[in-house]
């Protein structure tokens, strides 16, 4: 069987003999040390290190003064010599070298000009191929940015096709992915163990354009409530298959980012990094070069500057107490013009620009008094703010404001002399918010008074003069979250080691709606000749006596009405989880069994969630590994199903007015309408996932190769269901299908080739995903058929519900990224080659054809081609004094400038951004 299209394996020739030629190089270096299993209890320097040399069969010499009074965390896990000391020793400023008789010998570490935040603990290999781990190293290979989108160097990640969109690139908020076929919203997001999900609408997003954006009753939402620079972070580890039962309340996977203990005195690290519009080549045909030289509009930005600052300081005050701290500010502008299709207003600003902004202000403090007694707190504060207007109208400025703050509150300690507790006290708080300029909409025809607006369209009614903005929301989400996790030290029963694991975690969030200003929205401009009113008075507010340029008569009125009221509403959740696990381990052979139970108040049933993997070291030297995996992952309930027809009922019916013996009649007292009783709560389900796993990974020629397949079935997945006319239902009906595999190639050690050092990670990856929604917010249709409806595409008759997904669904993609390090030059250069297959899209026809006793509509495809990019980057440092030096990062995107299509939201081809520059230039200390 074929694994690979002839040019798919064309395309990648390049990638892959620059994989062969290293290993090549690699073939010849030594073998990394053998790993085993150490379970060494926290406690005093000395006695860890004399277990773990007793463990480990080597001869260790130590200078007892230089142990003395020191602690360690102790070595729970598999690890070679060289982790299993950095991980002792971590913290202490001593360091384990091996003399040429074989005796390991313990020193003070040498003073080195390592950046702060980028010195990296090492830790244990992952005990599972459902677990990849992103270091400093590759952090700085790949350039920082956000969480997400750091994540491309990974396989079974698919990003939005246009996440590169190369009108967009002066966005700055962070990437949505899919894991495994799972929807962007179903990830699980930590920061040092405290979650920054943002359950408030997150599939309303700001990338999904004016149907994200000009909402005047839900402002955008994202599903990551705090936008985080990977530059605060020491790693990123992800877990995408097998994932242990301490983690629940996902479906896709569980993103955790970790910032690490100073490792110094005092150090610290400031930069500013740029790119702009002129550093950056677009790739446009010759109407849409057209339509951007004139956008008014975020989906295509002619222009940007787009400016990151960035401040990190550690320090260590006394041997216990250790202090870090950053700051990142992110901005870009955006100039468009203020109308649509090149056209000039002669009385209002025709050049406006819009700007986007967020922040990172972080703080955490480390405490280690000693006798395996850890603890920890954090404090967060992370807004985004982003300036918009509503193109065609005079004063409809607005912001959106994002993101919030933070406290994460851990500590652990022994718990008697054969366990382990550990505590997480967090509390968070975000926003998707909005505040305008104003709180009324006005759609005047044009007019000597109203003389701000342009022709929009041919139609009489074509000169439009529009004004003001859809007033005040706030959106809030507050998070409370207590964690406590007991692990024991392992026990042997009938001749087999058990490990085990419990954890309780109590959760309590509390949402709210508040529209702040009551908002009338005025349209339907009528002819009229007096503003004077029936009933009394003259209205200023919806009356003109100049007379529109489209009409004789002598001025306008607006005659129709709508209006949201203010009001506020709350909804509170409260969710309960229990886990169990027991980690068995006989000879070669491990399993771990668990489960987790989920009790949550907007759920109609608990939820049980088994765990199973099964692990064998075929040879016991940790280089050939089996791995199998049966799990259930329970999913969230958004509360946006409980709080739209809430949003819906604070809403008017419309209202119109006329003239009445030639006066204009008062408008009526408002009616609420009616049409929030149309969306109800059906029999709700909590979604889930069933997962089964498959792996096999290998070391050799200094590298781990893995391969793995994963299965995945989704279902109860909530959607909007219409049952008959007006009679909405939000319920379980939607489901997914995903069948994924993995081949992953990554360097064990450095590869020394000359005087350098290349490390390499090398993914490919194949997905196969059918789904009957993109997101909640679909509507399934009874009306037309539902899921089970015959439609014709590509020829063949499919169930409308069994149809390939229309985004995050790329068949194939691969990446490779070597990054080399020359220390005579004191440069590292870094190239990321990714290849991703192209993708087809469904795209509606008129036509129908007979089907059994009925008809199907014909669907066509749409296809898109392969996507090809080289990113640079090199990272220059010029030592200045002991200890300190300056650098240069320079990043260039897709180098060969290639022309990668994808689609916009009609389905049309637009482009990925083409050759992009961007610098940073810093200084450490």
């Amino acid at each position: 069987m074929t694994l690979l299209p002839l040019s798919f394996g064309r395309l990648m020739a390049p990638a892959l003999a620059s994989a062969a030629m290293l290993l090549s190089g690699a073939a010849q270096a030594q073998h990394a040390p053998l790993q085993r299993h150490y379970s060494i209890p926290a406690g005093a320097l000395s006695s860890t290190l004399t277990r773990f040399a007793a463990d480990a069969g080597l001869s260790l010499s130590v200078d007892a003064a230089l142990v003395a009074g020191r602690d360690s965390a102790g070595l729970n896990g598999v690890y070679g010599v060289d982790d299993g000391f950095a991980r002792l020793l971590a913290g202490s400023g001593l360091i384990a070298t091996r003399e040429p008789n074989g005796t390991w010998v313990l020193r003070p570490a040498p003073q080195q000009q390592a950046p702060v935040l980028s010195e990296v603990l090492v830790s244990a290999p992952p005990d599972s191929q459902g677990v990849r781990t992103i270091g400093r190293g590759t952090l700085d290979a790949l350039g920082n940015g956000d969480i997400t989108g750091i994540l491309r160097v990974l396989p079974n990640v698919q990003f939005d096709n246009r996440q590169l969109h190369t009108g967009q690139q002066g966005e700055i908020a962070p990437a949505d992915i899919s894991i495994h076929g799972a929807k962007f919203y179903n990830n699980l997001y930590l920061m040092d163990g405290m979650s920054f999900n943002n359950d408030i609408n997150p599939a309303n997003r700001i990338s999904d354009g004016t149907a994200g954006t000009n909402n005047n009753t839900a402002p955008p939402s994202a599903s990551q409530g705090f936008a985080i620079d990977t530059s605060l972070l020491c790693n990123i580890t992800v877990r995408d298959a097998n994932v242990p039962a301490e983690f629940g309340r996902f479906s896709g996977g569980v993103i955790a980012a970790d910032t690490c203990a100073p490792t110094r005195s005092f150090g610290g690290q400031v930069s500013v990094e740029r790119t702009r519009s002129a550093w950056t080549e677009y790739k446009l045909t010759p109407d849409q070069e057209i339509d951007y030289h004139q956008s008014s509009t975020a989906e295509q930005q002619p222009e940007f500057d787009k400016w990151t600052y960035r401040l990190a300081l550690q320090g260590k005050p006394s041997e216990n107490i250790g202090l870090i701290g950053s700051f990142v500010r992110k901005s870009s502008e955006i100039p468009l013009r203020g109308y649509s299709g090149g056209l000039a207003s002669t009385t209002d600003g025709n050049d406006k620009t819009q700007r986007r902004q967020s922040e990172n202000f972080f703080v955490r403090g480390f405490w280690t008094p000693g006798g395996g007694v850890e603890g920890d707190l954090s404090l967060l504060y992370a807004p985004s703010t982003g300036r918009y207007f509503i193109a065609d109208g005079k004063n409809t400025d607005f912001e959106l404001n994002s993101g919030g703050y933070g406290i994460n509150i851990g500590l652990a300690h022994p718990l008697g002399d054969h366990a382990a507790l550990s505590h997480r006290l967090s509390w968070n708080s975000m926003e998707s918010s909005r505040s305008s300029d104003a709180t009324t909409w006005k759609g005047w025809r044009r007019s000597d008074e109203k003389d701000w607006g342009v022709q929009t369209g041919t139609a009489a009614n074509g000169w439009m003069s529009f004004e003001g903005g859809w007033g005040d929301v706030d959106q809030t989400q507050e998070s409370i979250t207590w964690q406590t996790k007991a692990d024991w030290e392992p026990v042997r029963l009938l001749g087999i080691d058990h490990h085990f694991q419990a954890g309780f975690e109590l959760n309590r969030q509390e949402q709210s709606y508040h529209r702040k200003t009551t908002y009338t929205q005025y349209t339907v401009s009528a002819d009229t000749a007096t503003c004077n009113m029936a009933g009394g008075g003259v209205d200023t507010e919806t009356c003109s006596l100049s007379s529109p340029w489209n009409s004789s008569a002598g001025g306008q009125y607006l005659r129709q009405r709508l209006i949201y009221f203010a009001g506020k509403f709350d909804l509170v959740n409260t969710n309960r989880a229990f886990f169990v696990q027991d980690e068995m381990r006989l000879g070669n052979v491990r399993l771990r069994l668990g489960a987790r139970y989920d009790n949550d108040d907007l759920a109609p049933k608990s939820t049980l969630a088994p765990r199973a993997a099964a692990f064998w070291d075929v040879f016991g030297d940790q280089r050939t590994r089996l791995e199998l995996g049966a799990n259930r992952y329970y999913s969230r309930n958004f509360m946006v199903y409980r709080a739209q027809a809430q949003r819906l009922a604070l809403q008017s019916t419309t209202q119109l007015r006329s003239l009445s013996g030639g006066l204009l009649t008062d408008w009526s007292a408002p009616s609420m309408a009616s049409n929030w009783t149309w969306y109800k709560l059906g029999d709700m389900k909590v979604p889930y996932d069933d997962e089964r796993m498959v792996g096999i990974s290998q070391k050799w020629l200094g590298h781990t190769w893995s391969l793995k397949r994963v299965l995945r079935e989704s279902r109860d997945e909530m959607v909007l269901h219409l049952r008959s006319a007006s009679n909405f239902y939000w319920d379980n009906r939607g489901y997914s299908d995903a069948k994924t595999w993995a081949l992953s190639v990554e360097s064990d050690q450095p590869i020394r080739i000359g005087k350098t050092l290349t490390s390499l990670m090398f993914g490919l990856d194949h997905t196969d995903l059918t789904t009957s929604h993109a997101d909640y917010s679909d509507t399934l249709s009874e009306l037309t058929g539902g899921l089970d409806r015959i439609i014709i595409y590509d020829g063949k008759p499919m169930a409308w519900g069994s149809r390939p997904a229309q985004n995050y669904n790329r068949p194939w993609s691969a990446r490779l990224l070597l990054s080399t390090d020359i220390p005579s030059a004191r440069l590292t250069i870094s190239n990321f080659f990714r290849v991703r297959d192209g993708f087809e899209k469904m795209a509606a026809t008129d036509v129908f054809v007979p089907y059994g006793d009925s008809t199907a509509r014909v669907w066509e495809k749409h296809k898109f081609g392969t996507a090809i990019t080289w990113d640079l980057r090199l990272n220059w440092r010029l030592p200045v004094a002991t200890g300190q030096e300056a650098f240069i990062n320079l990043n260039v995107d897709n180098v060969l400038n290639r022309k990668n299509e994808i689609e916009d939201i009609d389905n049309d081809r637009v482009y990925e951004k083409g050759r992009q520059f961007w610098v940073e230039l810093g200084y450490r200390f």
